[in-house]
């Protein structure tokens, strides 16, 4: 395997040596940059993502790279290396945090069915810090005034459900 990849992504070449109790971390590592864009900080994010996840569940990297569909990424013609290097991320940030992951999804599924419903927007808190969000509408002339209650009626559950979703294991 080349390092001069490291160079060539904007990666401080020295940061192999922090592999050399994980030279198959390393080799991986190379293996995606070869193939997917990832600046420096992503790349920060993705050694210690994957460190973290191979911690926590005592599995050894490739077997996690494996799981996460890395090297049908990778192989995939049809995407760019750009696009290959956001899909790597989604897909480790996720294994990383499963708990926010799902919130995450929960949370824009309830946005996306707010503005159908209503054509309103719904706002969560970033990290879902807090126990509250905001809901807004855009108005443009009376008739949308008197439209409004009748809207919010009509989300009630939605919005009973967004409010639990967000309290819930916060």
């Amino acid at each position: 395997m080349d390092i001069s990849i490291l160079e060539k992504r904007g990666i401080n070449p020295k940061i192999a040596g922090s592999f050399q109790k994980e030279p198959e971390l390393l080799e991986f590592s190379l293996r995606i940059l070869e193939k997917a864009d990832l600046n420096a900080n992503s790349f920060k994010n993705f050694v210690r993502y994957t460190r973290e996840i191979g911690l926590r569940e005592g599995k050894p990297f490739d077997e996690i790279f494996e799981s996460a569909g890395f090297f049908k990424i990778l192989d995939d013609e049809t995407l760019s290396e750009k696009t290959k290097g956001e899909e790597l991320m989604n897909r480790l940030y996720n294994l990383r945090y499963p708990f926010w992951s799902r919130k995450q999804a929960n949370f824009t599924k309830l946005k996306n069915k707010f503005c159908a419903a209503t054509g309103g927007e719904i706002t969560f808190p970033d990290f879902a810090e807090g126990n509250s969000f905001k809901i807004s509408f855009t108005i443009k002339n009376e008739a949308d005034i008197e439209k409004i209650e009748q809207t919010i009626a009509s989300a009630l559950p939605l919005l009973k459900e967004s409010l639990k979703e967000i309290k819930e294991n916060s």
